[in-house]
């Protein structure tokens, strides 16, 4: 009876699981089995343990012996720079994540999956089997550290003296006295022989596995009896352990960071630690180990932050103790470098060694290079004690919480078989026994070979990498990030950092991919100890662990997807959809989702903010899933345009839009060129005549008829539709042509990436006999330029980058390079772009916010060069003559059509997005500000720069000064070469450069797709039409745009810039603007819908700026442009042939002539006289205003 009865639990237990539902125990009739009372799940007793767990798993040995090592070692301070990139970028947001599922699902990494994705669950089941590897393996440190702690308790350290029966007759003592005596090359130091031969007793090599170490047998014991201790009664044990275990360590810490920096020598240890190495920072390693460090030291992908989470009380403000810890771990970090290399300081200044020969990594710095530096100390003994004390207790921490975390999932999985009386205990007692057994392995004689296997394959790099990105995806994309941020909402009260949902979507996945890939591309075998090599099937079997974790998400997604009925893809819709029910029968809030006597709060059913409003983001759509609001008809969908998620994210755009290359390479070129300090004279007069007042009426425009720059026009004059059109042509012209500055961008940025930039030397493939490369070496030794010498960087643009031909007659081939760069920069503008404002919104936080930084840093750097007052004085000295120039005046009017986007479209369609009552016009003058300030102080990065060039070179900073191309390509380049450390200067201005292009790209993109949906709303609106749409528009815009890429593309690209983008074009519409407003729809009535919108009305400046003041000066200054026409040359010397200035003048002509043409296709589909279809076109639609205070 007992064997029927156990084999149907079992098959019943098997089935359910199969089913991925909860395991019910049946009750037997004869009651051979006692019916026990359900346990409950538990919770934390308070916040301050759930703080220590996650500290204590945290801050572990990694922070002290990997993380010190790695910064010396990848260019000291300036390690940090890759570091906090990828913690704010991965390590903060996976951080957020795993928490924040574990708390609001109450379930371990395994179960939690069930919740949000269960295609993905095999994540659950790959990070267990990588804790598992961790449990097994990581343990034996502790048994190592106990025997030197044990050992510590004798009258003389043993690894402190060569008289001991493990000693060889090469071991030698190393001190000051004796640093430079007669000793053999093969000699070892007596903490080594220590090591080596009577703690590992170390085999040849893993074939030779060798004896047991029974010594470290009894010492693993030990360790595993006191995790077993520390978890068995679960949070209820764990959580008063840490009260020990994660404070100790610090007042360890402190005490031997206290002791080290008091030490002869330490201050040398701890300028090897910091001392910044700026170059180190274009080694792809360098970024590969601060991946690695972020995801290993912070325990992503491990499922412990999940298992912890789960603890917590539903409303715990998950999201601010993501950023507490965070900032303990990476401080401890940081400080644990402190206390290590002031000891290894004064280390190396006791044996008269560097401290490069001395400094280790890994167990040769807690085990070696540690206790020999303990050993120098006075009473060694005390500080060996407080070191190892310290060394167990970091390890036990992570080791029980990596156990609590096995524990959680396998107890939340079958909670009605394990949360009964005692059984948790049996099942921890055999999984504690099983570890043991298999760790027994490990302290073996070929032990060690075995755990680095481990370390390398298993538990670090790769798979955290992949797995990264396999969350980042499921959670960001399947799930919704979105649905994720109202779920934290629903917890803490508010919504988390839009940076978060934009890092989950897009940076984190791609960050952990390019990462991934460059580590396949520098990937070398395992060596042990830099020198003995593994057998291959050693190197099999470290990929078979590694792999097999991995593996098991893809393998699970098969198993599930076959083992349910119905198609394949209706399995992966539902395999999709969260579980709208609790498999736990644990406590639950009674406001938490996954409640199933509860519906969905409001903050977990709706979205936060218009543009929030319409489809999620991501494949929540094409699966079928439930999304927060009840399903759309398409005319409903249709009828859903968006809105902005705040007003930072309308600033944020339009400062993107507007803030572009014209501020770096155009404004300060033109402020030198026309006056210096006067210059502004002229440029502050245009800008309150006619930039303010053209700002403020397109930004308000848009905001008053919500509709984008060819609608607008038809609410309030349909005659002059075409003006729209017209904006609309224009910007496709320019999002076809300016793009390539973004393919020139990329290639200089990658270029940069090297051992010395290749634009600094003339020993490159494409040099020519005549190139030069002109620094502060030849300028001053006599010897004779040849006349026909050009500059390495000149070569380096002309040869390399453009490798242009003669003329626009010549056309040649296409860079390929260039072409897929310029396919890359289409791709991230796609992707900018393809889910409208609720995407632009989003990549703006970065692209409009990462250039500032980037300004400042350069900005910083320039004006501390030597010389830079001179470039500063030229950039600014006022020179009030220049002003009686006619051409002055014409360059500062265009300049400010041409740097504020005026008459594009781009601020109406912007400004369409925002609330009825949002304060455009208050918006428009923070942004005029903003845009002009930075013009500003673009001049001075600039022309501090090219003051220290024309110092270093001894020319004429004339000589040098240039704008445009030039600036950006060949003279700041040049001058990058001559200062410390070029490849970091050329990586950050290139950035900035990218950036600031990519803004301007993909908010005319948006402008685009906005008239044509405003246009056809039931049309594009729906399902994935939009995202179709755009995507056929990139696609003929990069073939248009390879035109521009061939040898012949930068003289067509300076036809466009010439005629079509800038210029008398955009004058004649500023012109057409302000007479529609001002005139025909009225500047009254224009201003009484401003004041219907923010509650008072403008200036009345504003108001004569549209009447008066931008249609006159507009026109005068055409008319200056028409007198002082002279034909368009290249480089000031190549005549364009008659038809490319044709092309030129019919490109231009081609948006303008949209006006007169939708006049006579207005007027001729009209009824009555002409002049009833000139009055009737000219009013303004009945539908107006859309709605009122």
């Amino acid at each position: 009876m007992d064997i029927s009865f156990n084999l149907l639990l079992f098959l019943n237990m098997s089935r359910e699981f199969l089913k991925g539902n909860s395991l019910e125990m049946p009750a037997q009739d004869n009651g051979q089995l006692k019916k026990t009372q359900l346990l409950e799940r538990g919770q934390w007793a308070n916040k301050l343990e759930f703080l220590l767990a996650v500290a204590g798993t945290l801050v572990g040995l990694g922070n002290l012996w990997r993380f010190p090592y790695l910064c010396y070692k990848n260019g000291g301070g300036a390690f940090l720079i890759p570091y906090v990139l990828f913690l704010l970028s991965c390590g903060i947001p996976m951080f957020l994540l795993e928490t924040a599922m574990g708390q609001f699902t109450s379930q371990g990494c395994i179960t939690c999956w069930r919740h949000f994705c269960p295609l993905f669950e095999g994540i659950g089941y790959a990070t267990q089997v990588v804790i598992a590897y961790g449990a097994v393996s990581y343990i034996v440190i502790q048994a190592w550290a106990f025997f030197y702690l044990f050992s510590s308790f004798s009258a003389e350290v043993p690894w402190a003296s060569c008289r001991n029966s493990w000693n060889t007759e090469s071991c030698f003592e190393f001190d000051k006295t004796n640093a430079s005596s007669n000793w053999t090359a093969n000699a070892t130091t007596p903490a080594t022989e220590f090591w080596e031969r009577r703690v590992l007793g170390i085999s040849k090599g893993i074939e030779e596995i060798g004896s047991l170490r029974w010594d470290l047998a009894l010492c693993l014991l030990l360790a595993w009896i006191l995790c077993y201790f520390c978890v068995w009664k679960g949070v209820r044990s764990t959580g008063k352990v840490v009260y020990f275990t994660a404070t100790f360590p610090y007042l360890m810490l402190v005490v031997l960071l206290a002791r080290g920096i008091t030490l002869p020598g330490a201050i040398d240890g701890i300028s090897f630690y910091l001392y910044p190495d700026p170059t180190r920072l274009v080694d792809p390693q360098v970024w590969m180990d601060a991946g690695a460090q972020v995801l290993f030291s912070f325990g992503i992908c491990q499922g412990s932050l999940t298992a912890l989470g789960s603890y917590n009380q539903y409303n715990n403000d998950c999201y601010k103790d993501t950023f507490i810890l965070c900032l303990v771990n990476g401080g401890s970090s940081f400080v644990a470098g402190f206390a290590i290399f002031s000891v290894l300081g004064f280390m190396s200044y006791e044996q008269g060694l560097p401290i490069s020969e001395v400094a280790a990594s890994g167990p040769g710095l807690a085990f070696i290079a540690y206790p020999r530096a303990v050993a120098m100390m006075p009473f060694p003994q005390l500080w060996a004690i407080c070191f190892f004390v310290m060394v167990i207790l970091l390890g036990a921490d992570t080791q029980f919480v990596s156990l609590e975390c096995l524990m959680t999932s396998v107890t939340d999985m079958f909670p009605t078989v394990f949360r009964r009386a005692y059984r948790r205990e049996l099942l921890l007692l055999c999984l504690c026994c099983v570890c043991f057994f298999l760790g027994l392995l490990l302290v073996t004689q070929g032990g060690l070979y075995f755990l680095q296997l481990f370390d390398h394959y298993v538990c670090s790099g790769s798979n955290l990498l992949l797995l990264s990105m396999c969350q980042s995806i499921a959670i960001g994309w399947i799930y919704g990030a979105d649905r994720l941020y109202d779920n934290i909402e629903d917890m803490v009260g508010y919504r988390p950092w839009p940076i978060m949902k934009y890092c989950w979507l897009y940076i984190t996945p791609t960050i952990c991919l390019g990462t991934f890939i460059f580590s396949l591309v520098k990937y070398k075998p395992l060596k042990f100890n830099k020198t003995y090599i593994y057998p291959n099937w050693a190197y099999a079997l470290g990929w078979f662990l590694g792999l097999f974790c991995v593996l098991l998400v893809p393998l699970w997604m098969i198993f599930k997807v076959s083992w349910m009925k119905g198609t394949i893809g209706q399995n992966i819709r539902q395999l999709c959809r969260p579980e709208n029910k609790t498999q736990s029968t644990a406590k639950q809030p009674e406001q938490c989702p996954l409640n199933p006597n509860n519906t969905l709060t409001p903050a977990a059913n709706e979205y936060k903010g218009g543009a929030e409003m319409e489809m999620q983001i991501g494949m929540a759509d094409f699966l079928g899933r439930p999304g927060h609001l009840p399903p759309k008809t398409p005319s409903q969908i249709a009828k859903e345009r968006g809105k902005w998620g705040s007003k930072r994210e309308f600033i944020l755009s339009v400062a993107g839009a507007i803030i572009g290359l014209g501020n770096v390479w155009r404004f300060p070129y033109l402020c030198y060129k026309n006056g210096g300090g006067a210059f502004f004279i002229p440029y502050i007069l245009f800008l309150v005549a006619c930039g303010i007042p053209m700002f403020i009426l397109e930004i308000a425009l848009g905001q008053y008829t919500s509709q984008g720059g060819i609608m607008c026009w038809r609410k309030i004059c349909p005659l002059l539709e075409g003006l729209g059109l017209a904006s609309q042509i224009i910007l496709f012209y320019g999002c076809i042509s300016y793009i390539v500055i973004l393919a020139w961008a990329f290639l200089y940025l990658f270029s940069s990436f090297s051992g010395e930039l290749p634009w600094a030397t003339c020993n490159n493939t494409w040099n020519t006999d005549s190139c030069v490369v002109l620094n502060n070496y030849n300028t001053t030794v006599n010897w004779t330029v040849p006349v026909n010498a050009t500059s390495s960087i000149l070569e380096f643009w002309q040869r390399r980058v453009l490798n242009i031909s003669t003329g626009i007659e010549t056309m040649g081939n296409i860079q390929w390079d260039l072409s897929l760069y310029l396919l890359l920069a289409w791709i991230i503008c796609y992707f900018c772009v393809w889910k409208g404002v609720r995407s632009t919104g989003k990549a703006t936080y970065f692209t409009a916010t990462f250039p500032f930084i980037m300004l400042v840093v350069l900005f910083l750097r320039g004006i501390t060069l030597p010389g830079a007052s001179i470039g500063i004085k030229y950039y600014l000295y006022p020179n009030p003559a220049r002003l009686v120039d006619p051409q002055v005046w014409i360059d500062a009017g265009t300049q400010i059509f041409y740097s504020y986007a005026i008459c594009l479209g781009c601020l109406t369609t912007l400004g369409s997005y925002n609330k009825y009552n949002n304060n455009c016009y208050k918006d428009s003058f923070y942004l005029c500000l903003l845009n002009s300030g930075t013009s500003f102080i673009s001049g001075f990065a600039i022309f501090s720069v090219l003051g220290y060039m024309s110092q270093k070179q001894g020319v004429d900073i004339a000589a040098v000064a240039e704008s445009g191309p030039g600036l950006v390509f060949i003279v700041y380049p040049q001058a990058v070469t001559l200062l410390p450390w070029p490849q970091v200067w050329s990586v950050c201005f290139f950035t900035m450069i990218l950036l600031l292009g990519i803004d301007g790209q993909f908010v005319g993109l948006e402008s685009i797709m906005t008239s044509l949906s405003d246009i056809f709303p039931s049309q594009i609106r729906q399902g994935y039409h939009r995202e179709l749409l755009l995507l056929l528009i990139c696609a003929i815009s990069y073939v248009f745009g390879l035109v521009l890429v061939s040898q012949a593309g930068a003289y067509i690209l300076q036809i466009f810039d010439h005629y079509v983008c800038s210029g008398p074009t955009l004058l004649l519409m500023a012109i057409f603007q302000s007479v529609i407003v001002g005139w025909i729809y009225g500047a009254e009535r224009f201003c009484d819908n401003i004041e219907d919108m923010i509650g008072y009305r403008p200036l009345s400046l504003i108001k004569y700026g549209w009447m008066y003041g931008t249609p006159l000066t507009c026109s005068g200054t055409f008319v200056f442009m028409l007198l002082k026409y002279t034909p368009m040359r290249f480089n000031n010397s190549y005549v364009y042939p008659w038809w490319a200035y044709w092309i030129g003048w019919f490109l231009a002509m081609s948006s303008l002539m949209m006006i007169p043409l939708t006049m006579v296709c207005k007027l001729a589909k009209g009824k009555g006289t002409l002049w009833q279809r000139i009055k009737t076109s000219l009013q303004p639609v009945d539908d107006l205003p859309i709605e009122t205070k």
